[in-house]
């Protein structure tokens, strides 16, 4: 059987495996390099950056372009933080903006959620999203896990899977891996480490779950490239 390459579904950082696929983070207005075969990106107006309407209105169409790129492949990082200091219900309106541009591109949306699960759920019953929304440095609780679960959210870890006694720990070992992806985020360590340790939470061998989250990132993804 050959061996998948390491799929970093969010990432911060620029680096130079060349067996990892990564999706690298974008704020509007960025530049975005030439496909390379291994390295896409996403692109998102996070809700720590929020600004006046018309500001988020003009970084959304700056967004709207990139997303005309097939080597841009998500929609975020976006969603809604109530410990951010922007305001709240411009984040929700930018959010739910953003929502729509993932639907209307086919693009999975990539969401920042702190203390605002209620208002994302609202969001995800409301529109009933025909395109996966992922939830990236996940760290929630086994019930709120088997509630998201049950709505068909999934769920990406990072390092926090490092602190085995975490809720985020607890919450992987319990969920399916057909619903998992893994990150780097802003981590200074390398994707490998994070297998790593995600595998021995599952107790299972790293090139099994390697192999469970290619499936998923080629399920939810149309992308090409070689191995």
């Amino acid at each position: 059987m050959i061996s998948v390459p390491f799929i970093d579904i969010h990432s911060h950082r620029k680096n130079s495996n060349k067996e990892c696929v990564t999706v690298f983070n974008l704020e509007p207005g960025d530049s975005i390099p030439v496909f390379t075969g291994k390295i896409f990106y996403s692109v998102g107006l996070h809700p720590w950056k929020i600004g006046t309407d018309e500001e988020d209105n003009e970084r959304m169409l700056m967004m709207e372009d990139a997303l005309e790129l097939d080597h841009v492949i998500f929609v975020g990082e976006c969603g809604l933080d109530k410990f951010a200091k922007s305001g709240f219900d411009e984040q929700m309106r930018a959010f739910k903006a953003q929502a729509f541009m993932a639907e209307e591109y086919k693009k999975p949306l990539i969401i920042h959620c702190v203390k605002a699960w209620n208002e994302v759920v609202e969001l995800h019953k409301k529109n009933k999203p025909s395109v996966p929304w992922i939830f990236h440095g996940y760290n929630g609780s086994v019930e709120l896990t088997q509630q998201l679960l049950e709505k068909n959210f999934l769920f990406s870890f990072g390092e926090i899977l490092f602190k085995t006694n975490s809720k985020a720990a607890e919450s992987f070992k319990i969920l399916p891996l057909e619903k998992i992806f893994i990150e780097t985020d802003e981590f200074d360590g390398t994707i490998e480490e994070i297998y790593t340790s995600a595998a021995g939470l599952k107790n299972i061998s790293v090139e099994k779950l390697k192999q469970a989250v290619w499936e998923n990132f080629n399920r939810i993804e149309n992308v090409s490239f070689s191995l």
